[in-house]
């Protein structure tokens, strides 16, 4: 349940953010990073979701833990410098049987799903970034609403890869992926275990 609260609130939080001012900022780099089936960058499923394992994986970046508070809980912003390039959201621990409805267990050390924010996260094999138009569907089915239709997300050819549309969904839900053609992309997302994506039978 948690995750379904935080990628709405995430929606929200991070559809226009910006990075706060850093101590002992450095000029940040220029460097692209790669997301693929296997993670982003040197992130991968078996790299651990907590601050310290993800700097040590990122090093020359700043790693921080966001609080987003209520059920949405804990994200990892990755900074080079002023710019956020992605963030990180981890899985939740396994709830206990006899936990008190509302209780937190905590999170676990497995990633759930990295966002990426910046245009220097590429995607390969195909032309996706952050802040570009969709040009073509060919890679692109099924889509579904996140929150209350407030966001578009779109799955990929590419099992663990989804592409967020900061749009209502009506559109989608009425016509199809299509109707996405020619909308920037707002974050894509990797997912350490993919969902299979809805019947696109089903979608007008």
């Amino acid at each position: 349940m948690k995750h379904a609260i935080v990628l709405v609130a995430l929606a929200g939080c991070y559809r226009s953010s910006t990075a706060p001012p850093l101590r002992n900022e450095t000029r940040p780099s220029k460097a692209t990073w790669r997301l693929g089936e296997r993670g982003v960058g040197p992130i991968d499923a078996a790299t651990h979701a907590t601050e310290l394992a993800l700097q040590a994986v990122l090093p020359g970046l700043r790693v921080k833990t966001t609080n987003l508070g209520g059920e949405s809980g804990i994200v990892f912003d990755v900074f080079d410098g002023a710019e956020k390039l992605m963030y990180v959201v981890p899985d939740d621990a396994p709830q206990p049987e006899n936990a008190p409805e509302g209780v937190r267990a905590g999170y676990a050390t497995t990633i759930f799903a990295i966002f990426a924010t910046s245009p220097r996260i590429t995607v390969d094999g195909h032309p996706w970034q952050v802040g570009q138009s969709l040009d073509g569907i060919t890679n692109v089915s099924a889509c579904e609403c996140w929150g209350d239709g407030e966001v578009t997300a779109c799955w990929t050819a590419e099992p663990h890869v989804q592409l967020i549309f900061e749009e209502r969904c009506a559109d989608a839900r009425d016509h199809g992926a299509g109707a996405m053609l020619g909308k920037p992309i707002g974050r894509i997302m990797w997912k350490r275990v993919p969902d299979a994506p809805p019947d696109a039978s089903e979608t007008p």
